[in-house]
């Protein structure tokens, strides 16, 4: 069984620390020492697993006025099978949930296009962050409560 949930702070780190590194260290070269930072001790942390196996996470924090998920990761032998859109709709319906009226994200570019299919929309250039091109993308309540069109089960 799939299940996600959240915790805050510090509670859950050893699981996202663990799929984080797998994924934005090992696989991705990002430094060890900035992929963990101060905002991970009062971010709201998803953590979805299935069975006892942590396979995926992300966060939301409040930074600069915004409300900005990200560290979106699922391991590399969980991909393809939808958990990072469940990530990413878990992390924005939170948000709005605690008072977002839009939820910002600073994807790399490579994944542009998944965003654009949950809502968001590009609202800067390509920039640098971690050694990785990236842009910054939006999305608000109106336009993430369209349907996915992943499955016809909704």
């Amino acid at each position: 069984m799939v299940e996600g949930r959240f915790v805050v702070g510090g509670n859950g780190l050893k699981d996202t620390a663990f799929i984080r590194s797998m994924v934005f260290t090992e696989e991705q070269g990002v430094d060890p020492s900035i992929e963990q930072d101060p905002y991970d001790q009062f971010a709201h942390h998803l953590i979805v697993s299935e069975g006892d196996e942590a396979i995926g996470t992300g966060r939301i924090i409040y930074k600069d006025d915004e409300f900005l998920i990200g560290r979106i990761a699922v391991l590399p032998s969980e991909r393809g099978k939808g958990y990072g859109d469940l990530i990413v709709r878990m992390l924005c319906a939170r948000a709005f949930e605690i008072g977002a009226q839009t939820v910002v994200v600073h994807a790399q570019v490579q994944v542009e296009a998944f965003y654009n299919k949950i809502g968001f929309k590009r609202i800067s250039d390509v920039y640098q962050e971690a050694g990785i091109d990236h842009v910054t993308m939006v999305v608000d309540s109106e336009a993430f409560s369209k349907p996915c069109g992943g499955c016809s089960g909704c």
